[in-house]
């Protein structure tokens, strides 16, 4: 008998979209504390971009400056060449918006500056006109700096359900041309960050392994 015989009934290796975190997952139910969680993950992935090439941090932040690649076989050569972020500086809970970013990036037609601006609901609903009010006070401390300003309102709320067309109603309403986005959307995995991660154990833990 050979002993490199391959052995047929191994079972196949799991995925680690498909494996729980540990991290997130325990016995309560509701939210939380996840929209604040969500915070500080954002946050990070966000800044770690100018310190790590992850393309998935990177897709992340050219999605919510508006520089949307197109998720097809070999889309990331041409973006992550041309990606140069050059500096993010992240707030939390400033004015009592969940973040605020400055992203000065290049994206192959020079740097320009950005601000994201981000409300987190991941099972809540958008309250007391919350939107406008905040991109008033954007607008106002932005109105004599050269910026491009961004709204999004992040949730856990599957696309195309109730609780998300809601949301995305009120978003059209508010000022400030505020888009929501589902978190899956907002992170779309490759198969090989399906099967194998980013390498990186904080951004595997919340954005690739399975918890929401």
């Amino acid at each position: 008998m050979s002993l490199f015989k391959k052995d047929k009934t191994k079972e196949p290796e799991i995925a680690l979209a498909d494996m729980p975190s540990i991290f997130m997952i325990d016995d309560s139910e509701g939210d939380h504390g996840k929209e604040s969680m969500l915070d500080f993950q954002l946050s990070y992935l966000l800044r770690v971009t100018t310190t790590e090439s992850i393309e998935l941090s990177k897709r992340v932040l050219m999605k919510l400056i508006g520089e949307t690649p197109q998720m097809t076989t070999g889309f990331v050569e041409n973006f992550i060449t041309n990606l140069d972020v050059e500096s993010v500086k992240v707030w939390k809970q400033w004015q009592r918006i969940d973040l605020t970013a400055e992203i000065d990036a290049d994206c192959g037609s020079g740097v320009k500056h950005h601000v994201v601006v981000v409300e987190n609901k991941a099972y809540t609903g958008i309250h007391d006109d919350q939107l406008s009010r905040y991109a008033e006070t954007i607008e106002d401390y932005y109105k004599t700096k050269d910026v491009i300003i961004h709204y999004w309102v992040i949730t856990f709320f599957d696309n195309g359900s109730e609780n998300y067309e809601a949301i995305a109603n009120q978003c059209k309403e508010a000022k400030g041309n505020w888009k929501c986005i589902s978190f899956e959307d907002l992170v779309e995995l490759t198969e090989y960050e399906r099967q194998e991660g980013t390498n990186n154990q904080i951004i595997d833990e919340f954005w690739v392994k399975y918890w929401s």
